[in-house]
């Protein structure tokens, strides 16, 4: 396929998929062959109108997705439609089925915990099959909280405890996602939320046991705790408009720890429309690990400001590897990902999942 441009289906095209789209379109040895959409205002609609290119492409946006995926040859979906992997697995198997090659920023898949790491096996099984291959993707999860601190312990002889705080601006990010943080929320709606289990960023737990099994760090137990973050101003962003009073944004911490002791820490400050008066915190990136030699790093302004942008920078950077890997379901540490040498830990499905 290197002297062939490869055939790309964009399944997707909310916020994070017209990103995509665009990047997409500037890659010289890409040819976009389809866009697969539900929603009934973008359906039929030429794919350059609705990604605001003030031209047309003459690419249908298609649905039901068989309509796209049976028209044309492919060699990758890159899918981006849901965080949660009860919605994403048979959309996924769908694509299994015509053989596609397939990267997805489903944040549940990431790192399959829990129930989802027999779906995970489904599609592994059905990939291989195909002779095809799939990758969970994305920057958060996906790199910033996860791969950076991973690389960052390559000097280490040992590790004690990993800590990693990100601030985000979650303006750039679609209903789906603003529906996820509880944005336009009164603190009681979000409570309930939680408590629901429907709100909250999805994927915080994924890092922090990718984190583990790749620093061969042993947790008995991941606990999470999310709060709201209550805003005193007006806040708008393309897809919400915020009332004071209600939720403008969340804290997120999951920890881990073996025999109580805390090993991992990751903090996830996300808001629309970020006030550093009013919300008392700086945007950017800060990861630390404990031991030796310790290693503290720092990463500022545009992946915070812009994480729509870097997330389909993410998923399209991965299309030569993906197309290149062995067949079957991949994580981002099933490939040569530098980080320290260590045994690995127990299954990561077997730790237990609480709540603070």
């Amino acid at each position: 396929m290197e002297h062939e441009k490869i055939r790309v289906i964009q399944y997707g095209i909310g916020a994070i998929g017209i990103n995509i789209v665009r990047l997409l379109l500037s890659k010289p040895n890409v040819h976009l062959v389809g866009a697969i959409d539900h929603d009934r205002l973008k359906i039929g609609r030429d794919l350059g109108d609705v990604v605001g290119l003030g031209k047309t492409l003459g690419l249908t946006i298609k649905f039901p997705p068989e309509k796209a995926l049976n028209q044309t040859a492919a060699d990758v979906v890159i899918h981006a439609t849901t965080a949660f992997m009860d919605q994403a697995l048979p959309q996924i198997m769908e694509v299994l089925d015509r053989r596609i090659n397939t990267i997805t920023i489903a944040q549940e898949l990431f790192f399959p915990l829990g129930e989802n790491v027999e779906k995970a096996r489904q599609i592994d099984k059905k990939s291989k099959e195909a002779g095809v291959s799939v990758i969970a993707v994305g920057i958060n999860p996906g790199f910033i909280m996860d791969a950076v601190p991973v690389l960052c312990s390559l000097p280490c002889w040992e590790i004690e405890k990993v800590s990693v705080r990100r601030v985000v601006d979650f303006s750039p990010y679609g209903p789906d996602e603003m529906t996820h943080i509880g944005a336009g929320l009164s603190p009681q709606q979000f409570l309930d939320g939680v408590k629901k289990g429907v709100i909250g960023h999805i994927g915080l737990l994924e890092t922090a046991a990718m984190v583990a099994r790749c620093l061969g760090i042993c947790l008995d137990e991941l606990k999470q705790k999310k709060e709201p973050i209550v805003t005193r101003r007006r806040r708008e962003s393309s897809f919400i408009s915020i009332q004071p009073g209600k939720v403008c944004g969340f804290r997120q911490i999951v920890a881990g720890f073996r025999e109580e002791n805390e090993l991992l820490n990751f903090e996830l400050i996300g808001i629309v429309s970020p006030d550093p008066e009013e919300d008392g915190v700086e945007l950017g990136d800060h990861a630390r690990i404990d031991g030796t030699p310790s290693v503290d790093i720092t990463i500022k302004e545009e992946i915070a400001q812009k994480g729509g942008l870097a997330t389909a920078g993410v998923a399209v950077n991965m299309i030569p590897i993906v197309i290149n890997s062995a067949p079957g379901f991949h994580t981002m540490d099933t490939w040569s990902l530098p980080h320290i040498w260590s045994d690995p830990p127990p299954k990561s499905h077997l730790i237990k999942i609480t709540d603070f």
